[in-house]
């Protein structure tokens, strides 16, 4: 039986770990490195360094073949088709967790042919792993190239058992935000849509939700099922407009002229 006037002991709190909430008091005088913001979509800027977006859609909406595009962007500091514009050359850690090593090798080639080079870019196929393990690896990763400015998850649910355990999820979120704090980095993460409702898979996609800069969501066109269309569904600050990307005969994503209304389309790198 419980005893309901007895007080509930309060936590022991060490004294370093005071110390490390005390020094974390914000105030108007104080001198704060403001958002690092490591790309602008048309001229919007988005993705700020310390901070994580999430990528959703459906499976086959060409989610990576998008990402393929704001990567390349990134490794070789490019204006892609003037939509994907690098504020800076960007060191890529890029995860992928559910691909075999030969297609994790055919992002790796897309990204080099249209950046013209992956010295800045560190692909890794976490596939045979289990989602503890793929963790413990992404940890391991982070510590051995300290100097990255971007990490990508692709398949971040594969860090959990279950999209749905609360206490998992919430677990995965928090160590995003703890890395991207730490290490000073943007981490954009992927996760498939429910068929249905259309929302990020379970718990795990609600956090996310919750905790993104920004949702970005590719979706595929209804009548032309070759297009795309990416666009901001949940973003702090400004939105950028909505566009549209195909998959060129070269097997390289490409964004669609007649979607870029009157933005000017810069010729791709590879041409």
């Amino acid at each position: 039986m419980f005893n309901l006037e007895e007080k509930p002991k309060e936590p022991i709190v060490s004294d370093d770990f005071l110390k490390d909430i005390l020094s974390k008091r914000i105030k108007s005088t104080d001198t704060i490195k403001q958002n690092e913001f490591i790309m602008k979509i048309g001229n919007t800027n988005k993705f700020s360094k310390g901070d994580i977006s999430g990528w959703i859609g459906l499976a086959k909406s060409k989610k990576t073949f998008a990402l393929t595009m704001f990567v390349s962007a990134l490794v070789g500091c490019l204006r892609l088709f003037d939509v994907f514009n690098a504020n800076k050359e960007c060191k890529v850690l890029y995860v992928d967790t559910e691909q075999s090593p030969a297609d994790v090798q055919r992002v790796t080639k897309r990204i080099q042919k249209m950046s013209g080079a992956e010295d800045n870019l560190f692909m890794y196929g976490l596939r045979p792993y289990s989602a503890k393990e793929r963790v413990e690896a992404i940890v391991l990763l982070l510590k051995e190239h300290k100097d990255i400015d971007v990490l990508i998850i692709d398949g971040v649910r594969d860090l959990v058992m279950s999209v749905n355990n609360d206490v998992e999820c919430t677990e995965v979120i928090n160590l995003l935000m703890k890395w991207s704090f730490e290490y000073e980095i943007h981490i954009a993460t992927v996760l498939h849509q429910n068929k249905g409702d259309g929302n990020a898979r379970g718990h795990l996609g609600t956090e996310l939700y919750n905790k993104s800069q920004s949702i970005i969501r590719i979706t595929k066109d209804e009548n032309d099922s070759s297009v795309s269309t990416v666009e901001e569904v949940i973003g702090r600050g400004k939105g950028f407009e909505k566009f549209s990307f195909r998959v060129n005969d070269n097997g390289l994503p490409e964004v669609c002229e007649l979607a870029l209304n009157s933005i000017n389309v810069d010729k791709a790198p590879w041409e």
